[in-house]
């Protein structure tokens, strides 16, 4: 069956290709994006998470048992990503777990807040 991505999924994507300072190789991802987006568009928006064990304000640390490393696990909100998941862009999403809702909305009040929107 074919996985159809989800907002709050924790997925494992690759983000080659990648220049300069992005987010090399395949690592887990947040997906931010609605459900009725990832579906229309067959793109998915993603925040790569890291166990960097930086101290930097966009990171977000997450607890997510899946995911255990020598390091807590953080959610990047500075870098932000619109990636095919479709079988013909050869990034091989694979499914780990579902973030719980109170910490996504956490990642999702520092994303609105990198942003400065005015709502």
């Amino acid at each position: 069956m074919k996985y159809e991505p989800k907002q709050r999924d924790i997925v494992i994507i690759d983000f080659e290709p990648s220049k300069g300072y992005e987010i090399k190789k395949r690592r887990p991802a947040l997906i931010l994006s609605r459900d009725e987006y990832n579906v229309s568009t067959n793109m998915i928006i993603v925040c790569p998470i890291t166990s960097t064990n930086k101290k930097k304000p966009f990171l977000v640390p997450i607890t997510v048992e899946s995911l255990s490393a020598k390091y807590e696990s953080k959610v990047n909100t500075n870098q932000v990503y619109s990636l095919d998941y479709s079988e013909r862009a050869n990034r091989n999403v694979q499914f780990v777990e579902t973030l719980e809702e109170e910490q996504f909305y956490r990642i999702a009040q520092k994303f609105l807040y990198n942003f400065a929107f005015q709502l």
